[in-house]
């Protein structure tokens, strides 16, 4: 990924042609057609960033959906970045004072949260199309992105780490090739302290019954939403709510384990194919069980 500093353009990308400054052109009339390379905004390099994330694997851009959303974003902004994988808990309090990531570095600030991420690249990219121009379509947008965001996010997050058939499965992705040291000490550590999270979010209380009938019931209002046309309110690009869709579902099957919340998106295919052509619009080919030619 380049990191090569280049210009914006007033699509909010980055613009192939090197800045130069515009104060020693020679002005020839004021009936000279207007020139491109006289935009203000071109006089200003892009800016530096790094987004700081927990890794992912097989065609995931993150294990964290969080992360996985902030990297669509910058991807579908067709931003300049750098990615920065975190790989430990003391890493990771290093970058952010909670240790929760991601954590988006621009030219030096660090932002936390994904939701406040978001907001930032609105402003930066702000004809990307990361949300939609109509005010009312807006506030759809952002309900879709904070339903998966603040409520679908949890009961996943129950499912990977206090459920136990699903917690092994997601243990043994994630951890299945590391040291017999390593695995000990996610056990004795890491799974207790993400247990607490879901226990004081609500969520770790559940029974298995009960947050796979709450998937179950996201995935249907989902593909209702999905009615109108390929992305969410029947607009014809991806904006915030089908990126945080997106996060969540190419989860399913990390890194190729069979798993219930892949099982019943397999029996969705307006939900398997939302997700195909988020990914795509932002230049990603997912994983294997996602390419039409693949058998799960």
């Amino acid at each position: 990924m380049t990191t090569a500093t280049s210009c914006a353009t007033g699509r909010g990308r980055p613009s192939a042609t090197p800045c130069r400054p515009t104060s020693g052109l020679r002005r020839t009339g004021a009936t000279r057609a207007a020139d491109p390379r006289d935009d203000p905004r071109r006089r200003f390099p892009m800016p530096k960033i790094v987004l700081h994330e927990f890794p992912g694997g097989a065609g995931v851009p993150s294990v964290s959906p969080p992360c996985t959303k902030v990297e669509l974003a910058l991807r579908l902004a067709r931003a300049e970045f750098k990615v920065r994988q975190v790989r430990s808990g003391a890493e990771a309090r290093r970058v952010s004072r909670t240790g929760r990531l991601p954590v988006l570095e621009i030219d030096g600030e660090r932002i936390a949260d994904s939701n406040l991420i978001l907001d930032r690249l609105e402003t930066l990219f702000p004809e990307a199309g990361l949300a939609p121009d109509d005010p009312q379509q807006r506030v759809v947008d952002r309900l879709w992105e904070h339903f998966a965001t603040d409520a679908i996010y949890w009961t996943g997050f129950a499912l990977r780490w206090v459920n136990p058939p699903t917690r092994e499965i997601f243990l043994d992705a994630l951890f299945g090739r590391a040291s017999w040291l390593t695995r000990r000490m996610v056990r004795l550590f890491f799974v207790p302290a993400q247990r607490r999270r879901a226990e004081i979010h609500g969520a770790g209380l559940k029974d298995a019954g009960t947050l796979l009938g709450e998937v179950d019931r996201a995935l249907a209002m989902a593909e209702t939403g999905l009615a109108g046309g390929p992305f969410l309110q029947g607009r014809d690009r991806p904006a915030r709510g089908d990126l945080a869709l997106a996060s969540l579902h190419v989860q399913a099957g990390f890194r190729g384990r069979r798993e219930p919340l892949l099982e019943r998106l397999e029996r969705r295919p307006a939900l398997v194919e939302h997700l195909r052509r988020t990914l795509a619009a932002c230049g990603i080919d997912g994983p294997a069980w996602l390419t039409p030619t693949s058998t799960p």
